[in-house]
C-alpha cells in the first residue's frame, strides 16, 4: 500500500489526533477539523522525511482553499498531525 493511501486509511478510520499546535495553525488560517480530514482524504503527498516518518500532504479544504499538512506515522500506527497550514503554491 503506497504512504498516501496509508495515511488515508488511518486518517479514514478516525486514527489520528492534532497537535496543540497544528489546532492551532489550522484555527488561525480558519481551517477546522473536517478541513483537515478532507484535505488528507483528496491530497497527495509532496514531500517526505523517510527517517523522520513525516509527511507534507496537499489537498484541498472543504472551501476548495489549498491545504497543508504535515503528519507523522507513529509507532503504534496513528497518524500525528503536525501543523496545518493555507499552502500557497510557489509562482
Amino acid at each position: 500500500m503506497s504512504k498516501i493511501k496509508q495515511i488515508q486509511n488511518l486518517v479514514s478510520n478516525g486514527i489520528y489526533y492534532l497537535t496543540e499546535h497544528a489546532y492551532n495553525e489550522a484555527s488561525a488560517d480558519d481551517f477546522d477539523i473536517y478541513d483537515v480530514e478532507h484535505g488528507i482524504l483528496t491530497g497527495k503527498i509532496r514531500k517526505t522525511w523517510p527517517k523522520e516518518n513525516k509527511y507534507e500532504v496537499v489537498g484541498s479544504a472543504l472551501d476548495n482553499r489549498p491545504i497543508g499538512i504535515v503528519c507523522r506515522i507513529t509507532q503504534p500506527g496513528k497518524i500525528r498531525i503536525i501543523t496545518v497550514y493555507e499552502y500557497k503554491p510557489y509562482k
